[in-house]
C-alpha cells in the first residue's frame, strides 16, 4: 500500500467501458466491483472503507455515469453490512468531487 494509512486494501479493477459488448453487461460488471467489496468488507466487520472513482481513468467510464452506478450500487449493497458505518468516495479531481457532491444533494 506504498504507506497508505489503512490496515487492508480490498482490490477490485472495474470493466473496460470502451471494450466491445453490451453496455448492460458493463453496467453490471462496475456494480458488481462495488457491491462485492461492501460484502468483503463487511464478511471482516470493517467499519468503513473508501472507493476511488472506478473505472473513469485508462478504462474510459463516463465520469457522471459511473458515479450514478458506485452510488446505486453501493445503496443496494449497504443494508446486508451492517458493520459498515461508513463509506468514502475518494475523489482525486475537484470535478469527479462535485459529480458526487451534486448526487447527493439531489
Amino acid at each position: 500500500g506504498f504507506g497508505l494509512p489503512a490496515k487492508y486494501v480490498i482490490h477490485t479493477a472495474a470493466p473496460v467501458w470502451t471494450n466491445p459488448g453490451p453496455e448492460g453487461e458493463k453496467v453490471a460488471g462496475l456494480a458488481h466491483c462495488y457491491m462485492k467489496s461492501i460484502a468483503l468488507a463487511a464478511a471482516q466487520s470493517f467499519t468503513s472503507m473508501a472507493f476511488p472513482c472506478l473505472g473513469t481513468g485508462n478504462y474510459g467510464w463516463p465520469r457522471g455515469f459511473a458515479c450514478g452506478i458506485a452510488i446505486a450500487a453501493c445503496e443496494q449493497a449497504l443494508p446486508q453490512a451492517s458493520s459498515l458505518t461508513r463509506v468514502i468516495f475518494c475523489c482525486f479531481t475537484e470535478s469527479d468531487a462535485s459529480l458526487y457532491r451534486a448526487a447527493f444533494e439531489g
